[in-house]
C-alpha cells in the first residue's frame, strides 16, 4: 500500500469526527485564554466563509515565445514576482511526496487542521526550548499565503483554521498541494515550483530528478537559511533530511536514497527567460500591444502565452548588421524592420543601436522624415494616372507658383546635378527632385497622400507638394514604411492582422496567437489581405525600383538577386533611409539621432546618405537573412505589358496623319487613348521642291507635312542611287493632306534605296 493510500485509509467517513475535534480544540483554546475568547467572539459575529472572500488568483508570468516550430522563450513579463502556474498533472509525483513528507506528513489524514500535528509541534518546541516545528498544515499555509493576512494574531489563526477546513471540503488534496506549490516562495526571486525549477536547475518542473525535488522541498521552510548558493551545508543537510524521510515512508528505495544524497547542489541561479536580452525592442513592442488590448494587470499577472512572429536567426542577423556599421562612440543610432510581404509577419526588429542607453523604439514609435524614400508613392500615383516609366521630363531647376504671395516652390537636385531630358524611370534611378516635383504638380498631392495610405502609411500628414520629396509634417515610422513597401512587393496587396491590438486600424503581424496558461486560445491573429493597389501598377513600381536597386548608383543596394528599393536622405542629412525588398522579404533601415535633428554631414569622415550606411546595413542583413532562399523574380500579372501608341504631343490623343508633333508613348492596360486627335485636321499645303535631295531627307520632309509618299525609280547613272531626280506633283502645287499621294522618283533601281522607318519626334 502506498504512503498516500495509507494516509487516506481512515479518512472515509471521518468528517464528523474531524469537525468534533476541531470544535473541541476551539473550546479548549477559548477556555484557556480570555484574549482568545474575545477574539472568538469577534470572529463569530460573522463566521468567515470562503464564499464571502474575494477569490484569490495567483499572479502568473506572461511568457513570450518566438516563431520556431518548437517555440523558444524570448521574454517574461511580471510585476517583480516570477511565477509560472502549473497544472497538477505537470508536477512530478516525487515533488509532491517530498513536500508532504517534510512540511505536513499527515496531509492525507487531516481535514485542513491537524490537532495531532499541533500537539506534536507544541511538545517538540517545549522539549527543545525553542521554535523548531510549526503546527500549520499545508492547507493552512496555503490559506495564509492567499486569503488571510500573515500578522501573528489569534483572530488570523482562527480564520486560517476555519478557511482551511472549508477549503478541504471543496478541493481535492492534489489540487490543494498543487496550488500550494504554485504560490510558495523558493528564494532567489522564484515564486512557485516552475520558476524555482528554472532558477535552481535551468529546467522545467516536469524534468526534476529526485534529489532536485528534495532540495526544492527543503528550501521554503527558510529560503535564506537553506539557500544552496549561500548556505550549501545547511541546504544539503536539509535536502538529505527530506530524502531520509522519503526513505522512511517507503517512497523511495535505499538505492534511490544512496544515489540522491551524492548529487551536487546548484552553485548559481539561472535567469528565468532569456538571459542575454533577446530582441529587447521587439519585446517592448509586443508588451505595448498586450497592454493596449488586455490591460496592465492581465499583461503582467494573467499568465498569457504569447506566440510571436520573430525569427531568431533573422533577428541575430539584423543586430549584427547594425553593430557592424555603427560601432564607434558618437555614432548615430539605427532602426531596422524586416517583414514578409505575403504574411505581414515581422521577422526582425531593431529599434535602436543600444537598448540599455536608448529605450525609445524608433522602429515603431519614431516618426521621421522619409526623404526620397517617399517617392515610390508619387511614382505609383503617376502610373495610376497613366504616366508610364518612359514618359519624358526635363531635369533642371524648377520653380512652381503655389498660388499665394511668397509661395514660389523652388526645387533643386542633390549637389545641383541635372540630366536634361530624361525618362521618369531614369529620374527615379537618379532620385531627381526636380522631375519629381513636376510630377507631383501633375498628379496632385491629395492623390499621392491617398496612395501612400492605401499602401500602408498610417500616420496622417498634410497633402502639400513638398511630400513629393518626403517633406511630411508628421514623418513616418520604419515599421509603416516597411509595411507600405511590402504592399508593392506583394502585388498591391496590403496585409494586416485580424486582431487590432492597438485599435489603430491594424498593423503588420508581430503576435500571431495568445493563449492563457492552460493553452486556451484568447486571440488568433490571422493575416488579412486587401488589394489596395492595382497589381499592374505594383508590378511596374517594382520593375522601376528594381532598376534603382540593381542598376542605380548605390554601392550596397544590389544583392546579386532580383531586388528593388529606394534610398532617402533628408535636408542637412538629418535622416538617412534605405527601404528595399526581394519577392520574399522587405526591410527598412533608418539611421539618425533619435533625440534631436542632428546633421550627419560628417560622421567619422562620412557624409551619411541613404545609399551609404543604411544600404550597407540593409545589404549585410538581407544577405544573411536570405541565405538558403532560392532567388526568383517579382511576379508579373497577366496582361501587364505596356502598350506603345503613337500620340499627338499637343492633344495627347492618338495621332492622325496631320499632327505636326508625334511621339510613341507606353500606356498601361486600360489607360490607352481611344480617340484620334481632333485638334489637327487635313489642310491644303504647297508642294516643296525635293529634287536633288537625298531620298531619306525628302521622305521625312513630305511625311512631316502629313502627306503620304510613294517611291519610283529612274535609271540615271549620272546621279547617286539615293538622289531624287523627279517628283509629282510639281513644286508649288497646292495639295490637300490625305487626298493626294506624292511620288518621289530616285536614281537607281529597287533594292538600292532603303525605305526610311517612320520617325518620332520623341519617345515615351
Amino acid at each position: 500500500m502506498s504512503y498516500k493510500s495509507r494516509q487516506r485509509r481512515d479518512r472515509r467517513g471521518s468528517f464528523p469526527r474531524a469537525r468534533t475535534v476541531l470544535a473541541l480544540m476551539m473550546l479548549v483554546m477559548l477556555a484557556a485564554s480570555p484574549a482568545i475568547s474575545r477574539a472568538w467572539d469577534s470572529v463569530s459575529e460573522s463566521l468567515p466563509s470562503l464564499d464571502k472572500e474575494e477569490v484569490y488568483v495567483a499572479t502568473d508570468d506572461t511568457l513570450i515565445y518566438d516563431s520556431s516550430p518548437t517555440p523558444i522563450l524570448i521574454g517574461v513579463l511580471n510585476t517583480g514576482e516570477n511565477r509560472i502556474m502549473l497544472q497538477a498533472r505537470d508536477i512530478p509525483e516525487q515533488m509532491k511526496q517530498a513536500l508532504v513528507v517534510i512540511e505536513d506528513d499527515r496531509f492525507y489524514e487531516h481535514h485542513g487542521v491537524d490537532p495531532v500535528g499541533m500537539l506534536r509541534a507544541i511538545m517538540t518546541n517545549f522539549t527543545e526550548g525553542k521554535l523548531v516545528e510549526g503546527g500549520s498544515t499545508i492547507t493552512q499555509q496555503y490559506i495564509k499565503n492567499t486569503y488571510v493576512s500573515s500578522e501573528p494574531t489569534v483572530n488570523r489563526k482562527l480564520r486560517e483554521a476555519i478557511f482551511a477546513y472549508e477549503l478541504e471540503q471543496r478541493w481535492s488534496k492534489d489540487k490543494i498541494l498543487s496550488e500550494y506549490l504554485n504560490t510558495i516562495y523558493f528564494g532567489n526571486g522564484a515564486y512557485g515550483l516552475q520558476v524555482a525549477a528554472v532558477t535552481y536547475f535551468n529546467k522545467t518542473a516536469g524534468q526534476l530528478t529526485l534529489p532536485e525535488c528534495a532540495l526544492l522541498a527543503a528550501i521554503p521552510k527558510s529560503p535564506v537559511q537553506f539557500s544552496p548558493f549561500t548556505e550549501p551545508d545547511a541546504a544539503r543537510e536539509r535536502r538529505n533530511l527530506v530524502l531520509a524521510k522519503m526513505l522512511g515512508h517507503g517512497m523511495i528505495s535505499q538505492d534511490d536514497y544512496d544515489q540522491a544524497i551524492q548529487a551536487p547542489l546548484p552553485t548559481q541561479p539561472f535567469e528565468v527567460g532569456p538571459a542575454n536580452g533577446i530582441a529587447p525592442y521587439f519585446i517592448e513592442y509586443v508588451k505595448e500591444q498586450l497592454i493596449a488590448r488586455y490591460g496592465t494587470k492581465t499583461t503582467f499577472e494573467g499568465g498569457l502565452r504569447v506566440y510571436t512572429t520573430l525569427d531568431l536567426n533573422k533577428q541575430a542577423s539584423a543586430e549584427k548588421a547594425v553593430a557592424s556599421v555603427l560601432n564607434q562612440p558618437g555614432d548615430p543610432s539605427a532602426a531596422l524592420v524586416s517583414l514578409e510581404p505575403g504574411t505581414g509577419y515581422v521577422r526582425a526588429l531593431v529599434g535602436g543601436s543600444n537598448f540599455a542607453a536608448q529605450k525609445f523604439d524608433v522602429a515603431t514609435q519614431g516618426h521621421r522624415q522619409p526623404g526620397s524614400a517617399f517617392k515610390p508613392f508619387v511614382l505609383a500615383t503617376a502610373m495610376n494616372k497613366g504616366i508610364s516609366p518612359g514618359t519624358t521630363f526635363v531635369s533642371e531647376p524648377k520653380h512652381f507658383n503655389l498660388g499665394g504671395p511668397n509661395s514660389v516652390w523652388n526645387v533643386s537636385n542633390f549637389d545641383d546635378l541635372y540630366l536634361g531630358k530624361i525618362s521618369l524611370e531614369k529620374a527615379t534611378v537618379y532620385s531627381d527632385n526636380a522631375v519629381y516635383a513636376e510630377l507631383m504638380m501633375r498628379v496632385g498631392a491629395g492623390d499621392v497622400a491617398d496612395m501612400a495610405h492605401k499602401a500602408g502609411i498610417k500616420t496622417s500628414f498634410s497633402a502639400q507638394p513638398a511630400i513629393a520629396l518626403g517633406g511630411l509634417d508628421n514623418g513616418v515610422t520604419p515599421l509603416e514604411l516597411a509595411s507600405a513597401y511590402a504592399t508593392f512587393d506583394n502585388n498591391g496587396v496590403h496585409v494586416t492582422g485580424s486582431v487590432d491590438f492597438m485599435s489603430n486600424g491594424g498593423d503588420p503581424i508581430s503576435i500571431y496567437k495568445v493563449t492563457d496558461s492552460q493553452s486556451t486560445v484568447i486571440d488568433e491573429n490571422k493575416a488579412v489581405p486587401a488589394q489596395t493597389i492595382d497589381p499592374v501598377i505594383a508590378y511596374h513600381v517594382n520593375n522601376t525600383l528594381k532598376k534603382v536597386a540593381m542598376q542605380g548608383t548605390g554601392q550596397w543596394s544590389n544583392l546579386g538577386r532580383p531586388c528593388a528599393g529606394k534610398s532617402g536622405t533628408t535636408e542637412d542629412h538629418v535622416d538617412a533611409w534605405f527601404s528595399g525588398y526581394t519577392p520574399d522579404l522587405v526591410t527598412t533601415v533608418w539611421i539618425g539621432y533619435p533625440e534631436q535633428r542632428t546633421s550627419m554631414v560628417d560622421i567619422r569622415g562620412v557624409r551619411v546618405t541613404g545609399g551609404a550606411w543604411p544600404s550597407q546595413i540593409w545589404n549585410s542583413y538581407m544577405t544573411d537573412a536570405l541565405a538558403g532562399t532560392e532567388a526568383h523574380d517579382f511576379y508579373k500579372p497577366p496582361n501587364s505589358d505596356l502598350q506603345n501608341v503613337q500620340i499627338c504631343v499637343d492633344s495627347g490623343q492618338i495621332a492622325n496623319p496631320w499632327c505636326p508633333k508625334k511621339e510613341t508613348r507606353s500606356f498601361f492596360p486600360g489607360k490607352v487613348p481611344t480617340e484620334k486627335c481632333t485638334q489637327h485636321r487635313a489642310q491644303d499645303v504647297t508642294m516643296p521642291n525635293v529634287v536633288g535631295m537625298k531620298f531619306s531627307d525628302a521622305w521625312k520632309a513630305i511625311r512631316a507635312m502629313g502627306i503620304d509618299v510613294d517611291i519610283a525609280y529612274k535609271s540615271d547613272k549620272s546621279k547617286p542611287a539615293d538622289v531624287v531626280v523627279d517628283q509629282s506633283p510639281k513644286p508649288g502645287s497646292k495639295i490637300t493632306q490625305g487626298a493626294v499621294r506624292v511620288t518621289i522618283v530616285v536614281a537607281g533601281s529597287p533594292g538600292q534605296v532603303p525605305i526610311p522607318q517612320e520617325a518620332d519626334q520623341g519617345s515615351g
